[in-house]
């Protein structure tokens, strides 16, 4: 089966800083990746690589950082107060979480800092600002359902 809209496709991957050939991630360590084809949830120039490509096939992918994840913006370190996290049971360095923007869309942060009653949050991807390459390996290919679509990713029983 190819890889075209609709399709779900799972990925085993390893993503290297470029400049460096630093490993940032690697799917070996979390597990496979899935995702559903066309639908803008992973890196458009690595979908557009795997385009018609079945499981089994093997590429490089190598992306300057506005092909990847972006330039990092400074305007997304925030300085927020300690009080704005009353409703979390714990808050440490490295929390992932989702704040309400002004404009009423949504943001994911990590608290890349706490000192006293202020917390510091990075609203950037990790990788954003850096030149990225991917080896990835395609490991399968089927039909999304219908459920799949509507909620725009893959859905999994018994997890």
């Amino acid at each position: 089966m190819k890889i075209e809209e609709g399709k779900v496709v799972t990925l085993e991957f390893r993503v290297y800083d470029n400049k460096t050939n630093e490993l940032l991630e690697d799917t070996k360590e979390v597990g496979p990746f899935f995702y559903i084809h066309g639908f803008g949830y992973f890196v458009p120039k690595v979908e557009e690589e795997l385009e018609g490509k079945e499981a089994g096939y093997k590429t490089k992918v190598a992306l300057t950082a506005e092909e990847g994840y972006g330039e990092y913006d400074e305007d997304l370190v925030m300085e927020m107060d300690r009080k704005d996290f009353a409703e979390f049971e714990d808050i440490y360095e490295g929390l992932d979480f989702i704040a309400d923007l002004d404009d009423g869309s949504e943001q994911s942060f990590v608290i890349t800092k706490i000192e006293d009653d202020v917390v510091t949050a990075d609203g950037n991807h990790p990788f954003a600002g850096r030149d990225v390459r991917f080896e990835i390996e395609v490991t399968g290919v089927r039909e999304a359902t219908e459920k799949e679509i509507e909620a725009g990713e893959p859905l999994f029983q018994g997890f």
